[in-house]
Order: C-alpha cells, then structure tokens, then sequence
C-alpha cells in the first residue's frame, strides 16, 4: 500500500499531476476540506490517456467538486417528495386492500427470496427506529407488539419500498377495484407501474448517493431508469435521464414546485459558469427539454 503524504507533499504530487497551483495557501484549504482521494474523482474529467489536460488549474477542479455537492443538495430536495409519496401510496393501497399487517402476506409478492430480503431489511429498520425511541414506533410496539403498516413505512427506506412495490404480484387486485394493486400505486404518479418501478429504483440509486456524499458529476450509473417514449433519445447511463426522470413525476405531482426547482437550478449552474454540463449527458437543449423559463449565458 502507498504511504501516507502530509498535505505539503499532496500538493507537491498535485503539481506532478500536471495540475496548476497559483496558490498554496488555497490548496491547503482544499485539501485540509477533502480527501486527496476524494478530490482525484474530479480531475477524472480533465484527463484524457491518463493524462490530465495542459493547463488545468486546482481550481478548475474545486469548482466542480462545490458544484456537485450543492447539486446533491439539490437532488436529495427533490427525490425526498417522491420518496415520502411512494411510502404514503404504498401503505394506503396495500393497508387498504389487505389490512395493516398486509406486509407480513407473503402470497402478495411473487418472489419469496425477494420478499424474504426485504423482510428482513424491514426488521433492521424498525429495530433501529426503536433504539433511537421513535415515538410511533414506540407507540405501536408498546400497544401492540407490532407495527400497522403505515407506521412502518416512516421507518422503511426508499430502497425498500421499492423493493416491495417491484415485487408486488402482477395479478394483486383489491377486491372491488379494477387495476392491480401496483397500477393503482402509480396511477398517483399519473404514470404506468413499469415506469414508476423502475423510476424508483433508480431514483433509490441517486439518492443513495447523495446520502452517502459521493460525487454524482461525470458519474457512469448502473442502474438507469426506464425512459417515456416522448423521452427515449434522452436515454443513457449518465445523469441527464435523472433530471427527465424528476420533471415528468415533478410535472404530474408538484408541477409549481418544478418550475421552482428549475429557477433554482438555473441560478447554481450559473454560480458556476466554467463547469460543462456534457459530462452530465446534457444535450445543447436541456433547458428546452427540462423547461427552463430563464435562458442564461451559461454554456453546457
């Protein structure tokens, strides 16, 4: 393994890199703020061959480093209205059509190892929420030695919500309804179950990230979302179908809130006018594609 490098030798072996340190006493700040490790992430996007692009300044690559965070921020504010939408449908549809210990009904999910891991996640989660002595939790446990389901899906992740939302049973129809019990779900959505599956899946993804602290700039992600036919050219394992993906839910759901959201935005991409938008997957007409009100200078 490489031996550790006080933050005087880091920024010696940042200049060996190839990249330009007009300051010292600002690298040391930078460095001091994150992990040299951590900051090797952001100059990925300034090399080519291994090789890092003549003329690459530091600070060239602390404005991506701030503009990812505040745009993790930024993500997290949306997908956290989605998150506590897909848990209130959840347990209504479900509570509502087979009781409050509807989750404990293994015949409502079609893959038992699946549902099984989910359980057993569920389990951890509510154990957690007990050691922190969340009050609902607390109540219910004490009242009835178990949760109803509405209570647990405060204590549930977006993970695994999702999770059981994807493995509900095709066939699940409430007595009385017409549509499935996963169609109902997304109908809220205003889109088809396929679509909010895989949305949430991929949103659960993002959000982990952001969660977590990792750089989601010029990031490949594995798990990619589901794309709208009207959407399909947009298609691609990079971060423009995350935002498609925000404005179609955002536009059916909170359609104000989205062109608020937008106007924000658009005001940190213009904090930050020397960080391209192309290692996002942003195409010259996002803002049309997303829609943006306020054009700016700012080029992707």
């Amino acid at each position: 393994m490489k031996p550790p490098l006080p933050i005087d030798e880091q920024i010696n072996h940042l200049v060996e890199q190839g990249i330009l340190i007009g300051n010292r006493a600002f690298a040391r700040c930078c460095l001091l703020d994150t992990n040299y490790y951590r900051l090797r992430g952001y100059w990925m996007t300034f090399e080519q061959n291994g090789a890092i692009h003549k003329g690459t300044r530091l600070e060239d690559i602390w404005a991506i480093h701030e503009f990812d965070r505040e745009l993790r921020l930024w993500l997290w504010r949306l997908i956290e209205r989605v998150e506590i939408k897909a848990r209130t449908q959840f347990a209504y549809a479900l509570s509502l059509g087979f009781g409050p210990d509807a989750l404990s009904r293994a015949e409502l999910f079609s893959n038992r190892k699946s549902y099984k891991k989910s359980m057993e996640a569920v389990e951890r989660e509510i154990n957690h929420a007990k050691k922190q002595g969340m009050p609902c939790v607390q109540h219910n446990l004490d009242k009835y030695g178990r949760l109803p389901l509405w209570a647990a899906v405060e204590v549930m992740s977006m993970g695994t919500v999702s999770s059981l939302y994807g493995n509900l049973r095709d066939d699940l129809v409430i007595e009385g309804h017409t549509g499935t019990v996963s169609e109902e779900i997304a109908a809220a959505f205003g889109i088809a179950a396929p679509y909010l599956k895989s949305w949430l899946r991929h949103l659960t993804m993002v959000r982990n990230i952001c969660a977590h602290h990792n750089r989601f700039y010029n990031r490949l992600l594995k798990t990619r979302p589901r794309m709208l036919r009207r959407d399909k050219k947009w298609s691609s394992n990079r971060e423009f179908p995350t935002f498609v993906t925000l404005k179609r839910i955002y536009e059916i759901s909170w359609p104000d809130e989205w062109k608020e959201e937008l106007r924000a935005f658009s005001n940190l991409i213009s904090s930050y006018p020397s960080v391209s938008l192309r290692p996002m997957g942003f195409p010259n007409n996002w803002r049309e594609v997303l829609g943006v009100d306020n054009p700016s200078t700012h080029e992707s």
